[in-house]
């Protein structure tokens, strides 16, 4: 059962192969006003438009704009992107399709993928072609995605100390741990007596933290260095060990050691240029959404599209 939604996916994508395969007989002819003859009766051009704007037109208009406005400061700007450099896009996003769809069926791996389109009836480079052609739909989608992020990135400015940042972030010693936090100092003072009589620490916190990201993963935190008032709480503590209670603008946390993960060797020279591209990565990322309002609100628009 486990496989279902990725046969699912599958079928939805091979259904996208349909149109191609169908043909009509030899003796009809088609201007290029009609899309499709259904028994006799013609399907023209404009029937079809008026139902896909009536399905998507206002999302799909915005989007048109919004790649139209792209092109537009990119051509300002005397930038272009090569075939290159969308090949190389729509083969990421074709990778990331295909690791959503095994995880979705609880696939292993690229063999168990094999195996449930051999079901399907396809191949591995089929279902890549297919997945390609969804993205090369888009027409000029990834060309616009890609300007965009190459004129942001003509804004973005790295210092020597967000590298610094960026590489203990990275590299640096992690602490791994749980949590349960508190809204009142009595509510964790008893609960720290109950833990030190052996209560289970996940339990408590799936039940009584206030924090319900960490408590849906049993009290799980995000890993942490040791610096901050987090690290500093379990400098002296051996793994498995309780923390006292600390106090922070979110409540009153009881921290679980479970272990320590130390720095890395690497220095910091070898890896200072991929730090580069991480950070740069993510402030063209950040910057993306608010750049594409701006160049929206500043632009001319005139909208046209039927109610």
């Amino acid at each position: 059962m486990k496989n279902i939604a990725f046969i699912f996916g599958t079928v939805l994508i091979t259904l996208g192969m349909i149109s191609s395969n169908v043909t009509f007989g030899a003796d009809v002819k088609l201007d290029s006003e009609v899309v499709a003859v259904v028994n006799g009766e013609e399907i023209s051009r404009d029937t079809l438009a008026n139902v896909l704007i009536n399905i998507n037109g206002a999302e799909g208009l915005e989007r048109i704009i919004r790649r139209t406005l792209v092109k537009q400061e990119a051509k300002k700007r005397n930038l272009t992107i090569s075939e290159e450099e969308i090949a190389e896009r729509v083969a990421l996003h074709i990778n990331v399709q295909i690791q959503s769809q095994m995880k979705k069926g609880g696939l292993k791996d690229e063999q168990d993928l094999k195996r449930e389109l051999e079901k399907a009836g396809m191949t591995m480079e089929q279902y890549r072609t297919n997945i390609g052609k969804m993205f090369k739909l888009t027409d000029g989608q990834i060309e616009a995605e890609l300007l965009a992020e190459k004129i942001i990135r003509e804004t973005v400015n790295i210092t020597n100390e967000e590298l610094h940042e960026a590489f203990e972030e990275q590299l640096g010693e992690k602490i791994l741990a749980r949590q349960i936090v508190f809204r009142t100092i009595r509510d964790a003072e008893n609960t720290l007596e109950r833990l030190k009589s052996g209560a289970n620490f996940e339990s408590l916190a799936k039940k009584e933290s206030i924090d319900r990201n960490s408590a849906s993963r049993g009290g799980r935190m995000r890993p942490f260095g040791p610096e901050g008032v987090m690290g500093k709480a379990v400098a002296n503590l051996k793994n498995g060990e309780l923390s006292d209670i600390v106090k922070t603008d979110s409540g009153y946390h009881i921290i679980k050691l479970e272990k320590r993960i130390p720095r890395s060797t690497k220095k910091f020279s070898e890896v200072k240029e991929d730090l580069e591209k991480f950070i740069t990565v993510q402030k063209v990322q950040n910057r993306l959404n608010p750049w594409l309002l701006n160049l929206a609100e500043s632009a001319d628009i005139t909208r046209n599209l039927p109610e």
